[in-house]
């Protein structure tokens, strides 16, 4: 492998790492907030960063199932099997980027609805919807996924 090709896979994997377990703890709190809010008493126990990380079993199981793929690719890496990192490593970075991407249509949706309905638009929740876990670790992972194809380039098309 190129000197610029194992430069390239060593940053994104220490950034796949990071990445991973911020996806990992986010899926975990998300997992947190929803149990909170099914079995706990109205106002009895109060979930954590409940703005930016609501309480969705749906939105639990992907941050967990991207934060585990990213996380692979570090295993993978370590493993040295380096087309398995690879591969992990664009699969969770595009999985990050499409939920990035649906969360931002849907805070661009409910804005036009509302504009359509004629209901007000708060910045707040247009801040809360760009900036909710998602989104905001789905702006890294778009690095990430640029790392992991310009990785390909040095490495399998260099051939």
């Amino acid at each position: 492998m190129s000197n610029e090709g194992s430069r390239i896979l060593s940053v994104a994997i220490s950034t796949s790492l990071i990445i991973g377990i911020a996806y990992i703890t986010s899926g975990l709190i998300s997992l947190y907030n929803w149990s909170v809010m099914i079995l706990a008493p109205e106002g009895m126990v109060r979930g954590i960063l409940r703005k930016y990380i609501p309480g969705d079993l749906g939105m639990a199981l992907i941050l967990l199932s991207i934060g585990l793929t990213l996380l692979a690719a570090v295993y993978y890496k370590l493993r040295q099997s380096i087309t398995k990192s690879f591969s992990c490593l664009t699969v969770g970075s595009t999985l990050a980027i499409i939920t990035m991407s649906m969360q931002l249509l849907t805070v661009l949706a409910s804005t036009i609805d509302s504009l359509i309905i004629g209901d007000t638009i708060t910045v707040e929740s247009v801040q809360l919807g760009v900036l909710r876990i998602d989104s905001l670790l789905g702006y890294v992972a778009i690095l990430l996924f640029i790392m992991s194809l310009r990785f390909y380039d040095k490495r399998f098309r260099a051939k």
